[in-house]
């Protein structure tokens, strides 16, 4: 007949609590390294974003500027002008904004510049309403 050792339970019991702690502390730590990361790569395929619909504006003005023998007044005028004509497929919303507050300014030559409302700063230091 088996006899009953508590010291012995209580010495596997103490073994097994001490492997649970070392795992989540090490679970910790590599959330602690991944989670920045992740930021990281979120941040930067919103600038990638960023630059394509910039891109996307810069052909749509330079379409309708070909068209009407004029700059458009505003982003509106490139999704549907007085002819009905579309120069932008969609009304693409600023991936930092989530909104379709791109701001139009123009530049000593003239041109007609579109940029970004947000006022955050990129993975390289620069402003994103800067980004043309």
């Amino acid at each position: 007949m088996p006899t009953f050792e508590p010291r012995r339970l209580r010495e596997k019991a103490g073994v097994s609590l001490l492997i649970l702690t070392v795992s989540v502390l090490l679970l910790a730590i590599s959330l602690s390294v991944a989670i920045p990361r992740a930021d990281l790569e979120v941040r930067r395929g919103k600038e990638d974003q960023l630059r394509f619909v910039l891109g996307e504006f810069r052909r749509a003005i330079s379409k309708f500027e070909r068209c009407h023998n004029r700059l458009p007044s505003g982003p509106e005028e490139l999704l549907r002008d007085s002819l009905g004509n579309r120069f932008l497929r969609r009304a693409y919303p600023d991936p930092f904004t989530g909104k379709f507050d791109w701001i139009f300014a123009r530049d000593d030559q003239n041109r007609l510049l579109v940029h970004s409302a947000s006022e955050e700063l990129s993975i390289s230091g620069a402003r994103y309403s800067d980004f043309r």
